[in-house]
């Protein structure tokens, strides 16, 4: 079987939350784990520092009795290191700074931990959500639960954060400290370019902290299967060997050398098989949105009967939906609720996989009876992103693409792998310049958002 190849196409997140789960999101999160295991929504290592340091800043405030959560307290230090990266780039809105809009304006005199660990004053995916499941995993905090709130700096983490931050002494003391006393304190923050140095996001990791984190990828973490250490230390070993021949053609008929575990690549495979079952399933209820928008300009009402006959411009949507859903369903495997998914998109009668498709939406569109009608989350419109997946986030918080020409439907996790072995290579800047800007469907965001 042969699937084609090209670019993912353009992005848009709204402003408006528009999370289509389609009740798979369980899937959606077991292939992307089986594809790059543990890493969630890295994409480059500036994103791990700031959040291990929000942890032990946290910590320490605590340990002077004032009781700061883990997040406010991530949240703060992200958003003033976004802040201090905004100023030197003249708030120009780039990958790896978040908040352009909702900071611009901000003075110096208004940097206080009080001020800035406010929910308003930071956006509400920070990346911090990113790093949930890669701090444990990569051994940087201890996690007794699944909440960051949780989270407790291990030596390894300690470590990191001493050699990310070594070249910079604000006030002549390490940076964790110094950001301690900022949380106890009412004044703005300042030392404001020795702190830059250390947090801009945009400003490379030193060597040495570099290679800690590389380090930490490639060893097994705490509660890790020796497979998922395997596995993804041969997505780093393959991602590197594109990285070095960028113009190599990645097939599924033929697995890279660096891949040695056929059942990964079969693993990786399935999962763009399934995305692309998933996302055929959203530009159905696209289409069905739109449809829905002209007929509330054209007179005939805020409904859709499910026995009118369709456009044949959905009909081809659905045609499209039922052949990416047998490819995967050609692959017989195990996973029970991609299977269901897929068995609804391949119900006999057009009508049946419509009720089906809207009943697992019921956010955009709903069904009152036999016929749909706008849900909370309705345009009116057909979406331009590939997927219709929306969220809170700032246009600038997804990894951008890159010019490899990645296999359709592909975790996001591993071309988030190739930008952060890129960026300890140091080599980051140069394929972000390379970047077209396009900003893939955010299954990275929907992690985050479910």
């Amino acid at each position: 079987m042969t699937l084609s190849w090209g670019l993912l196409g353009p992005g848009a997140l709204e402003v408006e939350r528009r999370v289509r789960t389609l009740g798979v999101a369980a899937s959606v999160r077991h292939f992307n784990e089986l594809a790059v295991p543990g890493l969630g929504g890295v994409w480059f290592g500036k994103q791990v520092m700031l959040a291990t340091l929000g942890v032990r800043v946290a910590q320490g405030a605590r340990a002077q009795r004032r009781q700061f959560t883990n997040i406010e307290t991530a949240n703060a230090i992200e958003a003033l290191a976004c802040w201090l990266g905004f100023r030197g780039n003249d708030w120009q809105a780039v990958p790896r700074l978040r908040g352009v809009n909702k900071m611009r304006g901000v003075k110096e005199d208004a940097l206080t931990f009080r001020r800035m660990r406010e929910q308003k004053f930071y956006v509400t995916q920070p990346m911090r959500m990113s790093t949930v499941e890669a701090l444990p995993a990569l051994g940087l905090v201890d996690a007794p639960g699944a909440r960051f709130n949780t989270f407790a700096c291990t030596e390894a983490g300690e470590a990191f954060i001493a050699a990310a931050c070594a070249h910079a002494r604000p006030k002549n003391r390490t940076v964790t400290d110094h950001l301690i006393d900022w949380t106890l304190d009412a004044r703005h923050v300042g030392s404001l370019d020795t702190l830059a140095s250390a947090l801009m996001p945009t400003a490379q990791l030193p060597e040495r902290a570099r290679a800690l984190l590389t380090e930490r990828i490639v060893s097994r973490g705490h509660n890790e299967t020796t497979d998922m250490q395997q596995r993804r230390r041969e997505a780093l070993d393959w991602v590197e060997s594109i990285r070095l021949v960028p113009s190599a053609i990645i097939q599924w008929s033929q697995r890279p050398n660096e891949i040695r575990n056929e059942a990964h690549w079969n693993d990786l495979r399935a999962g763009a098989l399934f995305t692309l079952a998933r996302d055929a399933a959203l530009h159905v209820l696209d289409a069905l949105e739109a449809q829905l928008g002209q007929n509330e300009k054209n007179g005939k009402g805020d409904l859709l009967s499910l026995h009118d006959a369709l456009p044949n411009s959905i009909r081809t949507k659905l045609d499209a939906l039922r052949a990416a859903a047998q490819r995967f369903r050609d692959e017989k495997r195990n996973e029970a609720e991609a299977n269901r998914f897929c068995d609804d998109c391949l119900l006999s009668g057009e009508e049946h996989v419509v009720r089906k498709l809207v009943e697992r939406d019921g956010r955009v569109l709903r069904l009152r009876g036999d016929s749909i009608v706008p849900g909370s989350a309705y345009q009116g419109r057909e979406q331009r992103d590939v997927g219709s997946v929306h969220t809170e986030v700032d246009a600038e918080a997804v990894a951008p693409d890159t010019s490899i020409t990645w296999p359709v439907g592909l975790s996001f996790r591993v071309r988030n792998l190739f930008l952060l072995n890129a960026d300890l290579r140091g080599d980051l800047d140069r394929w972000l310049d390379r970047s077209n800007d396009v900003a893939s469907v955010s299954d990275s965001a929907l992690e985050e958002t479910v």
